[in-house]
């Protein structure tokens, strides 16, 4: 009987963030050979962790909501199950110059700038619009035409239209109602029933540092390979020797080859390193509207608020405030500190985004001490911004019919990245199901193992197909 000799294909995974590492860890474990490239210092992505002096956490805001299956399913996967926790959470408003709590049906009874009718209303429409099943009709639907129409013109006035214009800035006018169908949807699928209805949110002890760390473990377990620091130029279909592979990955140290590639970068990345003619193509890469994130942390010595989240109407500089620290434990997780988000969702375009640190501060903290007047600058320890321009993905009108499909004209090159994310805001949740998609694709279309008498491959080559790579640390 004659032996075939075989080898693994390789995989290059473009990008070390949160879906990167998912993806990797799904090829690995089906058997393919897989290498990490990341162009940062470090892995992480959006998801990535920030040393603030006294403790180590996100460097941005994340939760966990009871129904994120996929997500709360790779959990289980690590071994992080006993690590997670569960906080009921308070919601806050600042409307009218001052704080209304809107945590509940009770809350919104009480809250005192709508009549009786348009709070009944505001309820009732927004019970509705969870209980919709087939939400991606909204699509064809105006955002903000649809809202108003819904809720009437006094609850979107006061409510929605700041709170939309917070999220989604001037790109709102291109959101479909979708988004809002499928944001609402989420978020209910996270309270208790009943009048004191309460948010039940998660996060994992240690945050997303610790699920890095078990991913990177769990890639290196599998025998896969992470480089930082690499520089990639272009990617394109190899047609040489058959015995590289079909992907060509051209980068400052060289040409690598490999069998195929799963890119989970924006699209704007994708399309300066894809080679291709497909001019439809590009065109759905470049339709995607982005939005990008400036967000100053701070660290105090106090607690700012009882509110997880603080939602704003009036008109300011920033979306909202989030203290992290009522959902996590601060005795345990941030050292006694309360770590406070203010997040600014707004074009790459924005001026802010060239201002140095101290110029974003400056713009911030009036904002926030006339929000707060109670709060001290002695009360603040540190503080920090962390700067993103494509951060959010906007749902424009018909957005299902420009999302990039996970298969790239490029053979062999697969796609998973958050403009993937279809009528909802980004999460981790949404982004494991689109690395599991992008990954069953990839396996539908290249075999784990490789005939080395197909491709005229010799038994001793397979280790030379990645030339080693320089691994920056930072």
């Amino acid at each position: 009987m004659t032996m075939t000799a075989s080898r693994r294909s390789h995989i290059a995974v473009v990008g070390a963030g949160f879906t990167g590492m998912v993806c990797a860890l799904r090829l690995l474990r089906a058997g393919y050979r897989v290498s990490i490239l990341e162009q940062r210092a470090d892995i992480g992505g959006l998801s990535t962790s920030h040393d603030f002096g006294s403790f180590e956490w996100d460097r941005f805001y994340h939760c966990i909501l009871t129904s994120d299956r996929a997500l709360l399913d790779l959990l289980d996967e690590l071994g992080l199950h006993d690590e997670l926790r569960w906080t009921k959470t308070e919601v806050g408003l600042y409307s009218h110059g001052g704080f209304h709590k809107m945590t509940g049906a009770a809350d919104l009874l009480r809250y005192r700038h709508l009549s009786l009718l348009s709070k009944m209303r505001l309820a009732i429409m927004s019970l509705y619009v969870t209980k919709i099943k087939k939400g991606l009709r909204l699509e064809r639907v105006p955002l903000c035409e649809w809202t108003r129409r819904l809720f009437g013109r006094k609850v979107f006035e006061q409510i929605w239209e700041p709170l939309l214009r917070c999220k989604l800035g001037e790109l709102r006018r291109y959101a479909s109602a979708a988004f809002l169908w499928g944001t609402m949807v989420r978020l209910a699928s996270t309270r208790q029933q009943g009048l004191g209805a309460q948010e039940q949110l998660g996060y994992v002890r240690g945050g997303y540092r610790m699920v890095f760390q078990r991913l990177q473990q769990s890639v290196a377990m599998w025998d896969g390979s992470t480089h930082l620091g690499v520089k990639i130029r272009r990617i394109c279909a190899h047609e040489g020797d058959a015995r590289a592979g079909a992907v060509r990955i051209d980068t400052g140290q060289g040409a690598q080859f490999f069998d195929g590639a799963v890119l989970t970068v924006p699209n704007s990345v994708v399309g300066r390193l894809l080679q291709t003619s497909d001019a439809d193509y590009m065109k759905r890469l470049g339709e995607v509207m982005y939005l990008g994130m400036i967000c100053v942390v701070v660290v105090l010595r106090r607690r700012l608020s009882p509110f997880y989240v603080t939602n704003v109407t009036d008109t300011i500089g920033f979306t909202g405030v989030i203290e992290m620290t009522n959902l996590i434990d601060p005795a345990v997780e941030t050292n006694g500190r309360h770590l406070v988000y203010v997040p600014r969702y707004t074009t790459s375009s924005d001026p802010l985004f060239e201002k140095d640190d101290q110029g974003v501060w400056d713009q911030f903290w009036p904002e926030l001490s006339a929000m707060y007047p109670d709060l001290k600058e002695a009360e603040i320890e540190r503080w920090f911004v962390f700067r993103e321009r494509n951060v959010q993905p906007v749902p424009t009108i018909g957005y299902s019919g420009i999302v990039p499909p996970v298969r790239t004209p490029v053979p062999n090159v697969y796609l998973a990245n958050t403009a993937q994310i279809i009528n909802n805001t980004l999460n981790n949740n949404a982004m494991t199901s689109i690395a599991n998609q992008a990954c069953c694709e990839l396996m539908k279309d290249i075999p784990v193992e490789r005939s080395l008498a197909a491709s005229g491959l010799s038994p001793c080559v397979p280790s030379l197909v990645l030339a080693p790579m320089e691994v920056s640390h930072g």
